[in-house]
């Protein structure tokens, strides 16, 4: 069953939205999305294990859902859609989060992570997609730079650090992994409130506080040739179509199959704002 990604969402879908552990956000300003305490410190593999009993915010214009927590020490973040051709673009190009203590969209911490499964084993799946109607050129250096490097995981702070590589596995702070378990793409990072061990790869805030979260993807203009175009990298938007089929998860973007598929995808932008949250005893 198909679900309509417009303002106006069925008595339906918001059932089912409801009943998924979902909250619908709309429109393109900055969201208002809870941040849910931790008891145990989150496994950043990207599986849905320990999100069970905290309810995620779906994005009904983007295909993509987003869920928050935190304990005393870090920030968690779990990234989820179904459309395989935003796999495809993060894998490419990144899916980057900028975080900003003042509760705006100052970009000026920022973690990237280039993961997820390989262009060749999505194609063995069959989401290959129109990746194989691309030019030549482009293919050929979408297949050099996916021979690069299995993640490629970088972190930046503002008059602190230049972007650097850092390991995903949290050695030096933050920390990425991904999943394509129960057919969803999930993306989940873990980012320390305050200085991490190695260098300043903290964001710099408390439980209580106030802070914002922007989430980038689909940019292709690093890998566009000069003077030329991508091709047909997909349909913009759209993909897979389909609302949230159970908790945590989504469907694509609008558009859906049999959309304009020689379209390249658009950049996406979503911020949201959380308070982050405080351990049980300390609400009053």
């Amino acid at each position: 069953m198909d679900y309509n990604h417009h303002t106006a969402i069925s008595a339906t879908a918001l059932t089912l939205l409801t009943l998924a552990g979902l909250i619908l956000a709309t429109g393109c300003n900055i969201q208002e999305v809870p941040s849910y305490w931790s008891t145990e410190p989150v496994q950043v593999d990207g599986k849905s294990t320990d999100w069970s009993n905290k309810p995620m915010t779906y994005f009904q214009d983007e295909g993509v859902a987003l869920g928050l927590s935190n304990d005393a020490e870090n920030l968690y973040v779990l990234f989820r859609f179904q459309d395989p051709e935003w796999a495809r673009v993060i894998r490419m190009t990144g899916l980057t989060l900028w975080l900003d203590v003042n509760g705006k969209k100052g970009k000026n911490f920022m973690i990237r992570y280039k993961g997820g499964p390989s262009l060749a084993r999505m194609r063995a799946a069959g989401e290959g997609g129109d990746l194989d109607q691309i030019p030549p050129e482009l293919n050929e250096r979408l297949m050099r730079q996916e021979g690069s490097s299995e993640d490629r995981f970088t972190c930046f702070a503002k008059d602190r650090i230049i972007e650097k590589s850092i390991p995903t596995g949290g050695s030096q702070g933050p920390a990425a992994g991904y999943d394509t378990s129960l057919g969803f793409y999930s993306y989940e990072f873990s980012v320390p409130l305050q200085e991490s061990g190695v260098r300043y790869y903290g964001i710099g805030a408390q439980p209580g506080q106030t802070i914002s979260i922007g989430a980038v993807w689909g940019d292709l203009s690093s890998l566009r040739s000069k003077g030329g175009r991508e091709g047909g990298m997909g349909g913009g938007r759209g993909g897979m179509g389909g609302g949230p089929p159970d908790r945590g998860g989504m469907g694509g973007g609008p558009g859906g199959k049999g959309g304009d598929r020689m379209r390249p995808p658009e950049k996406q932008e979503v911020w949201v704002k959380t308070q982050l949250a405080l351990y049980p005893a300390e609400v009053y």
